[in-house]
């Protein structure tokens, strides 16, 4: 298992005896966001989730522009597309079940978390521009949008992030 740094180590090694034994508290049995590995997975999750997309969103999908992240409603990840694992290094592997705040590191701005964190927490969209870290732990700028997902009906039942990695001014980079 890779990990973001030594506190996630420690972490892992102090819970490790709690973590092979079930933890039934209640929570555990609601029901949760599936996991999706398999390409264009984003399809059974939307189908899953009886999502309602504009077409805008929908033609964002299936464009190869943006890296794509979502996430459930506790923000762990469910898929990423093919374009976030060449962006970052990760594999959906690697990151499914995460929340994304993994690819971020000391040099991303707090106050740029904190917006984005009160953006979702509202339930509303927001843009911004962070400083992530690909795998190798390289930075990297990225413009993300994220947007909350509605079901049928109206209630928030995932989060997408569009991301493209920038130059630090904002303009994109083509690769």
């Amino acid at each position: 298992m890779d990990f973001c740094g030594p506190y996630d180590q420690y972490l892992a090694e102090r819970d490790k005896p709690f973590l092979h034994a079930p933890l039934l508290a209640g929570w555990e049995f609601r029901q949760k966001t599936p996991l999706v590995t398999e390409k264009g997975g984003w399809m059974s999750l939307a189908k899953a989730q009886d999502w309602v997309l504009p077409a805008s969103m929908r033609q964002d999908l299936l464009s190869d522009a943006w890296a794509v992240i979502i996430t459930d409603t506790d923000q762990l990840i469910r898929y990423v597309n093919p374009h976030f694992e060449a962006m970052t290094g990760y594999t959906s592997q690697e990151t499914l079940g995460r929340r994304p705040n993994f690819l971020q590191g000391e040099g991303t701005s707090l106050r740029t978390r904190q917006h984005i964190r009160q953006a979702i927490d509202r339930q509303k969209s927001v843009r911004g521009r962070l400083l992530n870290y690909r795998k190798d732990r390289t930075p990297y700028w990225c413009q993300v949008v994220i947007r909350p997902i509605v079901n049928r009906q109206k209630q928030v039942v995932n989060y997408i992030a569009f991301e493209q990695e920038v130059e630090a001014n904002g303009t994109p980079i083509v690769r």
